[in-house]
């Protein structure tokens, strides 16, 4: 692998023109594997896209999860591109977390329309779509004729390519990795190929009966001696990480968590978790909130970097498939691209200590059963 090879696309508004010319550009396949695909403006163009390529002759292979229905119909524009019918159980679970995440421009709910194009698309013979099964998948990845790889954190929804009804910027990061090679690698990985190598891609595979990326973060975390950065949406207090990092700060790493100010879900549970994580260290790591919804997935040593789409939840850990990619030598173009993006982060947050994070214990508590 060489590192022109790997290029770091910093939020939609980088990767989506990148995604879209690649498709633009296919002349083989397209594959693209996505938890979140709203019925909006990028999603019609991602769309419109996937349909050009089949007609000019391009295999087309679109696998939506339906887990990700009920997210789709919470928030945002509340419209689904190819979940356009709801089960009893899914409105009423996109009820519970619209009504428990009220937006302040929050949208009634809207009804799913059947358009030209998502008709085109569901009857094109070179298109072959799984959007009913509910895989629990929340991995996002793109593969173009074979030779170009896309993953990352970022869905298919307009708030990923700028800003969201509240207002809040969306931060995020996917790569583009270009070769054979690499996109062999990652399909070997898929079908049960061990973890070695520079370029890693761990991941959670439930039918491949794999679950690595609890295990992953851990031991990255368990191998830092100098420093420590953690950016997650969503991190929940989960004892054996607070072990962890509380073990990585007492050894002399140092350590850094950055998280969103006002998370779109799980805010409460976030903000628990870093003030646990001040209390237990006494102060001894460095918190900061950003008041972008960041929505990015990302632990960082002085020896390796791993983001995409991995939580650090329990349902990332235990439920959901999950993918990431790992570079052991952070000391590469694409590592110190990636550690000038999260600098440029970490300055603009606010830092916090011990008993300046507040959050409601209850809302908390029932996030758990929400999320």
């Amino acid at each position: 692998m060489t590192d022109a090879r790997c290029t770091l696309l910093v939020d939609g508004r980088e990767a989506f023109p990148a995604i879209l010319e690649a498709i633009a550009a296919a002349k083989e396949s397209v594959v693209i594997n996505m938890f979140i695909w709203r019925d909006d403006a990028i999603g019609n163009r991602m769309a419109r896209a996937v349909l050009e390529a089949a007609d000019r002759g391009v295999s087309v292979q679109l696998s939506v999860d339906r887990y990700g229905a009920v997210l789709e119909k919470a928030e945002e524009c509340r419209r689904s591109f190819f979940h356009k019918r709801q089960s009893p159980i899914e409105r009423l679970k996109a009820h519970a977390l619209s009504i428990f995440y009220r937006e302040k421009t929050a949208l009634p709910p809207q009804k799913d329309e059947e358009s030209e194009l998502y008709r085109a698309i569901l009857t094109h013979p070179r298109i072959a779509l799984d959007c009913d099964r509910h895989k629990a998948d929340h991995s996002k990845f793109y593969i173009i004729d074979g030779r170009v790889l896309f993953l990352g954190g970022v869905n298919v929804e307009d708030k990923e390519n700028g800003a969201d009804r509240e207002g809040r910027v969306y931060g995020d990061l996917m790569v583009r990795l270009d070769g054979e090679d690499i996109v062999r690698a990652f399909l070997d990985r898929r079908a049960g190929a061990p973890l070695d190598g520079e370029l890693l891609f761990p991941m959670n595979l439930k039918e491949g009966g794999r679950f690595e990326m609890e295990e992953h973060y851990l031991s990255l975390i368990d191998a830092a001696r100098e420093r420590l950065l953690i950016v997650m949406a969503y991190l929940s207090p989960l004892p054996r990480f607070l072990d962890a990092i509380v073990r990585a700060q007492k050894r002399g790493v140092r350590v850094t968590v950055m998280i969103p100010s006002r998370a779109n879900y799980q805010n409460d549970t976030n903000r628990k978790t870093v003030a646990r994580l001040l209390a237990l260290t006494d102060g001894g790591i460095e918190v900061r909130l950003s008041e972008k919804m960041l929505h990015t997935k990302l632990l960082a040593t002085e020896g390796a970097i791993s983001f995409g789409s991995t939580n650090i939840t329990k349902k990332a850990f235990c439920q959901l498939d999950e993918l990431n990619l790992t570079v052991k030598n952070a000391d590469t173009p694409l590592c110190r691209a990636l550690t000038d993006a999260m600098e440029r982060e970490l300055a603009a947050a606010t830092p916090v200590g011990v008993g300046e994070v507040t959050y409601s214990r209850l809302r908390a508590f029932l996030e758990g059963f929400l999320v």
